[in-house]
Order: C-alpha cells, then structure tokens, then sequence
C-alpha cells in the first residue's frame, strides 16, 4: 500500500519524458503502479439463475471456443489487465496458459456464486497451475465475489462466503509465495451494511487491494463520494471492480441521459481523478462485463445484454471501441 498519499491536483499526475517532450497524463491514463493497465477488462465467470447457467459457457469465454480470441480484442484496445475466474468446472491450467500466451494479466475470481463444496482442493489446484504456467510471478486472486450478494444469489449465507473467501486467501498463500487479494462488493455509498464483508475480510486476513462494484443502476450517490469514503475506511488502494452500461437498461437513461458506453467510461474516470485530487490511491477501474452475455435467467436465448464491449459475434461496441482508442492515442501523443 502507498504510504504517500496524493493531496493536490498535480499529484494526480504523472510526468512523462518522451524526446524531451514533457507531458502529464491524468490518473486513468498512465502505467498502473499495481497492474499492467489502469483500465481492465472484465469477463463474467459466474454460475447463475439458481446454478443453471455457467456464464463462461454461454459467453464462449473457455479455452476451446473464443478465450483467445476476448483476450485478443481486450489488448487491442489497450486492456492488459483482465479480471477472470479461475472457477469450479473449468481446467485453471487450461485458462492460465491462454492467458500466458496471450499476453495478459489476470485477477482470478476463485468463487463467482459458485457454492463451493472444497475450497481448500480448489485454490490449491488455482495456485499450482498458476506456479506450474507462470512461476513466481504475482498471482492475483478475487477470492469470492460479492459475499454480500451469496444469499440471494447461490442461497449462501453472506456469514458463510465471508468464511470462504478468507480461507480461499490464506490456503492460496500457504501454496504460492506470491499472492495478491481483492476483495469486491457492491458499495454504494449509503449506510454501514455495505461494508460489513470487506470489514470482516480485511480484518481476517492482509488485503492488498479493496474493490468497489458500482453501477449506474444500483449507486445511491456519486462514485467519488463512494471512493473517498472506501478509501478513508481502509486506507487501501481502492478498485472499482465492476462498472458497465447497459444501453437498453431504463434507469441508465434516466438518471445519465444522452450517455451511451464511452461517455459513461468517461464520467467514471472523472470521478476517479476527483477522489484522486482529494487523496485516494485507486489501483484501476474494471469494465465489467466485458463480453455482451445472454439474461440471467435465459441462459440459451439468443439475446444479449448490451453492457460489454465485445459482442457474441467477436465485433465490438462502436462507442465503447472509440473512446477506448481515443484514449490509447492521448497516451502516446
């Protein structure tokens, strides 16, 4: 964790020498000081609609459909962090090596809704591939998403996946000398409910990084209002996890009118740069998802939710594509 927090606005920025050319960059569009790139992609890997719908299966996000083909698109538009799942059902050594080989580095979520019946065997197989693919290099794990989320989701108790996720943390570092945590939960700004998970995993176990889900449907005050106050919590580097627009979604339009996919990519790093202005230390900002997936609850339809940046075809939202590549060409400007 940084000790040194920044406290004005050129602190936000990072000076960047190139030919004797002198340019400062905004927070969100310099070199992450905790990973590859400030701005990652995000891939749906959890198990839904009661247990019947694998979202890696019906997105192709696997290692004999289009695994390679996400991975490929995420770097072509300048995302060489991704957030992914390492998840019960799927072969960990299988996804590390397309990872690997594509060039990319990966959050594993361990347990996305799954009902884990050994967590102790399956972080133990995460964390041997992982040694096995990529040696000592850091391995980042999202032990369990959204805890707070368990009960209604895979009928879990929050008390029980809380338990989950902090021994998933520890059993991952007693097998791999390396081992980065974050934690993710819807945190929306209001009431100390919202915090009661990452409250009961940072007290149990060393967190490196503290994740905030926030959409514009779910959030009940502004994003910079939510980062300060996560950041003044924990005094933690903080991570929106999870953010998206959803373009047929209604309450988006209502409460954002006139914003499509890059203008909310856009709203959202503003808000970064405010919480940054004002001290906090934020380690990236995730789109998530990713990849258009089918509705929850209609695991075979042939309809997508439009919140992604890659469609079921491989071709890529134009909006999102845009202000993502406009970003790319102000960073090497």
């Amino acid at each position: 964790m940084k000790s040194d927090c920044p406290s004005t606005r050129s602190d936000a920025l990072v000076v960047v020498k190139t030919m004797d050319v002198t340019r400062q960059l905004p927070l969100h569009l310099r070199h992450s000081a905790f990973f590859r790139s400030p701005i990652m992609a995000g891939f749906e890997c959890g198990l839904v609609h009661r247990g019947r719908h694998d979202l890696l299966v019906t997105t192709g996000h696997t290692a004999d459909a289009r695994l390679a083909d996400h991975f490929r698109i995420a770097r072509e538009h300048g995302l060489l962090t991704i957030r992914d799942g390492l998840v019960p059902g799927h072969h960990a050594l299988a996804r590390l090596v397309v990872a690997r080989d594509a060039g990319v580095q990966a959050i594993w979520d361990l347990s996305h809704y799954h009902r884990n019946q050994d967590p102790v065997r399956c972080v133990r197989i995460a964390s041997e591939a992982a040694l096995a693919v990529n040696g000592n290099e850091k391995l980042w794990l999202c032990p369990v998403n959204e805890p707070s989320l368990y009960p209604m989701i895979a009928g879990m108790p929050r008390h029980e996946a809380v338990e989950m996720a902090v021994l998933m943390a520890k059993v991952a570092r007693d097998h791999h000398p390396d081992v980065g945590i974050l934690t993710n939960d819807p945190i929306t700004g209001v009431g100390e409910r919202q915090f009661e998970a990452t409250d009961a995993i940072v007290s149990a176990v060393d967190v490196d990084v503290v994740g905030v889900n926030y959409y514009p449907h779910t959030a009940r005050t502004s994003l910079v209002k939510v980062l300060l106050g996560t950041w003044n919590r924990y005094r933690k580097p903080i991570m929106v996890s999870e953010t998206s627009w959803h373009d047929g979604h209604p309450i988006h339009l209502r409460r954002y009118p006139g914003l499509n996919k890059g203008g909310w990519l856009r709203h959202v790093l503003e808000q970064v740069d405010i919480a940054v202005f004002h001290g906090a230390v934020i380690a990236g900002v995730c789109w998530y998802p990713i990849v258009d997936c089918p509705p929850w609850h209609r695991p075979f339809s042939g309809d997508r939710w439009s919140h992604g940046l890659i469609r079921s075809d491989l071709s890529v939202d134009p909006n999102l594509s845009a202000e993502l590549t406009a970003m790319r060409f102000r960073a090497a400007a």
